[in-house]
Parts: structure tokens; C-alpha cells; sequence
């Protein structure tokens, strides 16, 4: 494991520059969770390592009554465990604390898990469905990405050469939201999702859903909302009917692969059965907030 130049810039300024000047021959040292396995088998060989950890407030964990702010390098299990997100982004903690070990979550960080973009990735499925928005900086500013938006494929995402991801912006969410990830795999949270499911649902105060989201992890070349199921549900209740049907939509719309952990067939159908389960205990959250 081997490479020329380490930094660690203690500005955004400063991180954007050096990211400018090596461009693809620098990466990005968070957590290391991805990078150190991936430096060791010498996928990776950048000239420049940036650890980011100096950089202000980049692991900060923020709630305000405009809503919630998320530091690229806030480790999964301080999100997993702090009680400030705990009554309106319980779904964040939720997903971030299915990540792997305990050990890989107290080093592993948000960000990565976003950039790492993988499609079996948990932490992100909480965001999804919150209407997250990622910030991301530049030597020429920053932009903003909606987080359905920042995943292009297996391993890929929007961040282009000279860009670092800053933090996630969440919105603070209406009366009557529960929202809930639920992931399948046979081991627990140690292995990797055969199937994940996340789900926020807001209610009127008649039952009637007013809004809905929901997203599905390792069944598509990218973590995926299932819009076709979203608008479905609005301006219904839900019913055993309506479960049923949206527990279809989301089966039908999803294109897994079959590898060790699973069939393609086996996938579908247990998206068919963990989106029912998400959307009742979704539904259980909503009434109760």
C-alpha cells in the first residue's frame, strides 16, 4: 500500500485545491473503510492521499427547526446513536446503524458510504427517503444534488474531478411522518443486504396518505425510489389491498442480479414481502408522532 503525497487540509479552500491540482490521481481519505482495502489490493494507486478529518465541521450532526445537517464525515454509529435525530430521523439512525459491524461503523463514515455508491448500501436509504439533498464543493463553488440523483451506477456517482462531498441537507419532516428502513440479509447487519426497504409515509389526520416514499437498496445498478408505488399511495389509506399492491409495484420495478446471497427471483419476492413490512410499521411511526 503505497502512495506519494498524504494531506490533510484543514479548509474546504485548501481540500479543493489539492483535489485540483492531482485530479483523478487523488483520493479521498475519510474513514478509510473502502479506500485501505482497496490501496492494499492495488485497485487504487493515486499519487495523493487527502484525509479530510481537520477540515471544519465536516462530521458535524446538526438539528434545527429548518431541519437536519450531516456531515460527509460523520461516522455511522455516532449517527446510529445520537438521540437528537432520534424523533424525526429515527429512518437515518435506523439505516446507518445496519452497516456491517460495530467495529466498520466507528470508523465508517456517511459520506463514504454515499460515495462509495454501492447499491446494496444501507446508510443512504435513510437519506433517500427523507428527501435528502447532497452539497458539494468545487474550486468553483458549491452545488447541491438531490440524493436520488447522486448515485449513476455500481461504484458511480456525480462527483466530478476536483470535487469533494460536504455534507447532506435534510429537510425537517411535516406532522404525522414515520418512515423506517428494513434490511434483509441472512447474517444480520455483518453481511451485505440481500434486500433493503425504506419507507416514509406522511398522514392526514383522517389516515389519508399526503405524501410517500419509497426506496429499495441491492435490486438495481443503483440504490432506486419507486415512484410508480410513491404516487399510488397519496390521497389513499392504507389498506391490506393497498399494501399488497404497492408490495407488486415495488417487485415489479426492480431488476436484481442473482449472485451468492440470492436469486434474482428470490430478491423480487422478498421486496414484495419487506416493503409490506415497512410500510405498516411506517404507517405504526406516523400515527404515533
Amino acid at each position: 500500500m503505497r502512495f506519494e503525497k498524504y494531506f490533510e487540509p484543514t479548509t474546504v479552500e485548501d481540500c479543493c485545491q489539492i483535489l485540483k491540482e492531482h485530479g483523478s490521481d487523488a483520493k479521498i481519505l475519510a474513514g478509510g473503510t473502502d479506500i485501505v482495502p482497496r490501496l492494499k489490493n492495488k485497485s487504487w494507486n493515486p499519487i495523493a492521499i487527502i484525509g479530510i478529518g481537520k477540515i471544519p465541521h465536516i462530521d458535524d450532526i446538526v438539528v434545527s427547526k429548518e431541519g437536519l445537517e450531516l456531515g460527509a464525515g460523520a461516522q455511522l454509529r455516532k449517527i446510529s446513536m445520537d438521540k437528537s435525530l432520534e424523533k424525526d430521523y429515527k429512518v437515518i439512525m435506523e439505516a446507518a446503524g445496519h452497516v456491517s459491524s460495530m467495529q466498520i461503523r466507528n470508523i465508517a463514515t456517511i459520506g463514504g458510504n454515499a460515495c462509495n455508491a454501492s447499491p446494496s448500501a444501507d446508510a443512504i436509504q435513510g437519506l433517500m427517503v427523507m428527501d435528502a439533498t447532497a452539497v458539494i464543493a468545487s474550486s468553483q463553488g458549491t452545488r447541491e444534488v438531490p440524493i436520488e440523483d447522486f448515485f449513476t451506477g455500481p461504484g458511480k456517482n456525480v462527483l466530478n474531478e476536483g470535487e469533494i462531498l460536504l455534507r447532506f441537507k435534510v429537510p425537517a419532516p411535516k406532522p404525522g411522518t414515520g418512515a423506517v428502513y428494513k434490511k434483509f440479509a441472512i447474517r444480520g447487519d455483518t453481511d451485505i443486504s440481500i434486500v433493503g426497504v425504506a419507507c416514509r409515509l406522511t398522514l392526514q389526520e383522517d389516515g389519508t396518505i399526503e405524501e410517500a416514499r419509497i426506496s429499495l437498496a441491492a435490486v438495481a445498478p443503483k440504490p432506486i425510489r419507486v415512484m410508480a408505488a410513491e404516487k399510488a399511495l397519496v390521497d389513499k389509506k392504507l389498506t391490506a389491498e393497498l399494501i399488497e399492491e404497492i408490495g407488486e409495484i415495488a417487485a415489479d420495478i426492480c431488476t436484481p442480479i442473482s449472485d451468492q446471497r440470492g436469486t434474482a427471483e428470490y430478491r423480487k419476492e422478498m421486496i414484495r414481502v419487506w416493503t409490506r413490512h415497512a410500510l405498516k410499521e411506517a404507517k405504526e411511526r406516523a400515527n404515533a408522532s
